[in-house]
């Protein structure tokens, strides 16, 4: 993994999909189903924050661990990402374990 300090961006307008893992306090919000090429963690003085990235240098999701409560909004700001054109009040919300039952039907 490497670490940066530069501004990422979500060029998609799709709301994304947030999976919440309650036991370990991870977040994975997930703004496309694109192939993860890189993987880039972000500092944080709380939460730990990687961010996904494809080929083209597009953020596939964020990833957040050990969060308590958590905003999308704060997500976003603690990983550098700005998805301006996501209408984040229209993302969708499910627990981990329902997203790994999807991903392996």
């Amino acid at each position: 993994m490497s670490s940066v300090k530069h501004m990422l961006f979500v060029r998609s307008s799709k709301p994304p999909i947030v999976e919440i893992d309650s036991e370990s306090g991870g977040v994975y919000v997930r703004f496309s189903d694109k192939a993860v090429a890189k993987t880039i963690e972000r500092q944080s003085d709380g939460p730990i924050i990687t961010v996904d990235v494809d080929r083209q240098g597009e953020v596939v999701g964020i990833e957040g661990l050990c969060f308590t409560e958590f905003s999308l909004s704060q997500i976003l700001r603690q990983a550098s990402v700005r998805a301006d054109r996501v209408d984040l009040s229209k993302a969708r919300f499910r627990t981990a374990a329902s997203a790994h039952a999807a991903a392996v039907a």
